[in-house]
């Protein structure tokens, strides 16, 4: 679930540049490199669909969440400074500023929440550590101790 929350976050910020953030100019018209990070991290909100999808593992998306989450608590600040402190001589903020702060900030809490979502199975369902459902829980071999070290 986290995952697809952290993708639904991701459309969300990329939907925000399109939106007026400064004096009815949208992100991509109000700055220059800002607005390409910005999508750059959206893109990777929406990347981490694949990966869950792609490895049977949920070692590569919970590396891949904890890179989101650093990056993405980066952008978070820089869109609080450009909202605190606007390019030029900005009048008003615009609705997808506000919308791209809160969508930033999303990504963050979604990604940390996806990296906590490793839930055990059922009772009484036995799963493998993808999640497939197996019909019996894999045996684990016991291997005798090493022997005492001699002094």
């Amino acid at each position: 679930m986290g995952e697809w929350l952290v993708g639904v976050v991701g459309v969300v910020l990329l939907v925000s540049l399109f939106l007026p953030w400064f004096d009815q100019q949208s992100g991509w018209e109000s700055f220059a490199v800002t607005d390409v990070i910005v999508a750059v991290v959206a893109a990777g909100a929406l990347a981490l669909l694949v990966v869950t999808a792609r490895f049977p593992s949920a070692s590569p998306a919970v590396a891949y969440e904890a890179l989101l989450t650093l990056v993405g608590t980066a952008v978070f600040v820089i869109v609080a400074i450009r909202l605190l402190s606007p390019p030029g001589d900005v009048v008003g903020r615009g609705a997808g500023a506000w919308l791209g702060l809160l969508a930033s900030a999303g990504v963050v809490a979604a990604s940390l929440t996806a990296m906590r979502d490793e839930r055990l199975s059922r009772p009484g369902r036995l799963t493998d550590s993808s999640g497939v459902p197996v019909s019996a829980p894999r045996e684990v071999e016991a291997l005798p101790a090493p022997p005492a070290a001699s002094s």
